[in-house]
């Protein structure tokens, strides 16, 4: 009997090595979901990775180019990528499974906070165009559909007094929404076939940057007094200013509301370990390099407490692990 128990035992070990292999290699070949190719998070994506390689060489980590924040979720959810850069609004709703999120939450959570983001309205200097409220009876884009930026825009035109159509999530009778990515609007902007492009991204923004060196542009931002009610219909923005020669022709800061990035991981799909180093050598030994290179950085390696909250989710283990040692409380919001 004992001799059967011996070589039941060993057979079950020899049937569950493949599967352990399998678990360590996960965090191994790490992939991360940032959006779209030539983005600010694309970018920043592929420059942490690159920067990463001679600090971590047990892992392989690859940007993948997606659409959108909904997208990165999904794929979150499926299992096919073990990181992602995703807005608040989208990630609090698929913590918590509200929203379309209902039937099924989604065990992501937070790492880092990656970035501010700004609310800029870009338009040609010649159109006319010198307020939300002037782009009435306009063609205007507002991200891709299904995007984080298609949301959030959509609550600023609300709160600016625009009807949605009947039915419709985005679409309203006093103006035409367009659906395209930043870089597609810019294209469009300088082709004519748009009037202005409301964008909630990182400053600079490359495809609206690049653009203003090819036509004057102007900038227009939320103004100070409807941050309140863009509040009463989405909780997640708050005033911000995007310094003066961020872009060209931007010679005044631009005073506007923004909301964050997050750098988040599958609670289940990255280990607390591979979390844990990833944030360290991140907050130690990347963040500083980067921030050397794009400005926006540059007050999260200054202060690593910003890294650490408000966070709309609870975070990772492991990043929760690695700022706690460090002396700093994760601070997450109330749900």
């Amino acid at each position: 009997m004992k001799a059967t128990r011996l070589v039941k035992a060993a057979l079950l070990t020899l049937l569950l090595a493949p599967a352990m292999a399998s678990a360590q290699a996960d965090d191994r070949f790490i992939s991360f979901g940032s959006s779209a190719s030539g983005s600010s998070q694309y970018v920043y994506a592929g420059m942490l990775i690159g920067m990463a390689r001679p600090h971590l060489p047990e892992m392989r980590i690859t940007n993948e180019a997606v659409s959108s924040t909904t997208q990165n979720l999904d794929l979150l959810r499926r299992g096919e990528i073990q990181m992602a850069i995703v807005s608040p609004e989208r990630l609090f709703q698929a913590h918590y499974g509200e929203g379309s999120y209902e039937k099924e939450k989604i065990p992501a959570t937070i790492l880092w906070v990656m970035n501010d983001q700004a609310t800029i309205v870009f338009t040609r200097e010649d159109s006319g165009i010198k307020s939300i409220r002037d782009l009435a009876g306009k063609r205007v884009n507002i991200g891709p559909a299904g995007s984080s930026n298609e949301v959030k825009n959509t609550k600023i035109l609300q709160a600016h007094g625009f009807t949605l159509k009947p039915g419709s999530v985005s679409d309203f009778t006093d103006l035409t929404t367009v659906k395209l990515s930043h870089s597609e609007a810019a294209n469009a902007i300088a082709e004519g076939s748009i009037d202005a492009a409301i964008a909630t991204q990182p400053v600079p923004d490359p495809a609206f940057a690049e653009l203003s060196y090819s036509i004057p542009l102007r900038y227009i931002g939320v103004e100070p007094e409807m941050a309140p009610e863009v509040a009463k219909v989405y909780r997640w923005m708050w005033p911000t200013t995007v310094p003066a020669n961020s872009f060209k022709g931007l010679d005044t800061d631009l005073v506007t509301i923004g909301d964050r990035n997050f750098v988040v991981a599958h609670r289940e799909n990255l280990s607390e370990k591979a979390a844990y180093d990833l944030t360290k050598t991140y907050v130690e030994k990347l963040l500083p390099e980067m921030a050397k290179q794009v400005n926006y950085l540059g007050p999260y390696a200054a202060d690593a407490k910003l890294l650490a909250g408000p966070w709309p989710v609870p975070g990772h283990p492991g990043s929760t692990k690695y700022f706690t040692e460090r002396g700093i409380t994760p601070d997450v919001l109330a749900r």
